[in-house]
């Protein structure tokens, strides 16, 4: 679709980060290394737009939480130097607050979209398309201001200054994990790993 619309001067790749419920706690460093190599591959084989989509969650299948998933694509890209040929874009149904979207944007989205927010506010107008869009409307501008603020306390001016500058703490994860796939970011207070997310998520 992207393609069609822009005359092939953008193309997109989906990223699906669901894994098979069977796979247990190990089925999320599993996906999580073969979607590295999918983005890699795919900005590689000319996308310059990556998808990392959680649209495929179901019974079955257990979602990578968005933010690790969209981290370690981001810094695998970086580390081979492929970072710069592509954008990120995180279709997630768990960003609904400011706080989602600016951790998500620190850590390389360069877009985001909240599917269930949207279409929470769209049931909640009970069927009315125009007061569905007031509705969103109104997310997307409190959502925007929020980041403003969120941005301006930094003293950073444009989000594309802010995206994957990675300026947060960790609280509550391990320092090993947090090297893995939030490489940079300082973790004063120890915590849970891989295996205690992929439980906690499952």
């Amino acid at each position: 679709e992207i393609a069609r619309y822009t005359e092939n001067k953008f193309r997109s790749a989906e990223l699906d980060i669901c894994y098979p419920l069977a796979w247990g706690k190990e089925g999320v460093e599993a996906r999580l290394a073969s979607l590295c190599a999918e983005a890699e591959n795919a900005v590689l084989n000319g996308s310059n737009i990556l998808i990392v989509s959680d649209r495929k969650v179901d019974a079955l299948n257990v979602a990578i939480p968005a933010l690790l998933a969209t981290s370690a694509v981001h810094q695998h890209l970086v580390t081979k130097g492929l970072r710069t040929r592509t954008g990120l874009v995180v279709e997630t149904g768990s960003a609904r607050d400011t706080h989602h979207f600016a951790v998500l944007a620190g850590y390389g989205a360069e877009a985001v979209h909240p599917y269930l927010a949207l279409e929470t506010l769209t049931e909640l107008a009970k069927g009315d398309p125009a007061t569905a869009d007031k509705y969103i409307k109104h997310f997307i501008k409190g959502v925007g201001k929020g980041l403003m603020k969120v941005m301006s306390k930094m003293g950073i001016s444009t989000y594309q200054s802010y995206c994957g500058a990675q300026i947060f703490d960790a609280v509550g994860l391990s320092s090993k994990f947090v090297s893995r796939f939030f490489t940079g970011t300082a973790t004063t207070i120890e915590g849970v790993g891989v295996e205690e997310i992929a439980e906690e998520t499952m």
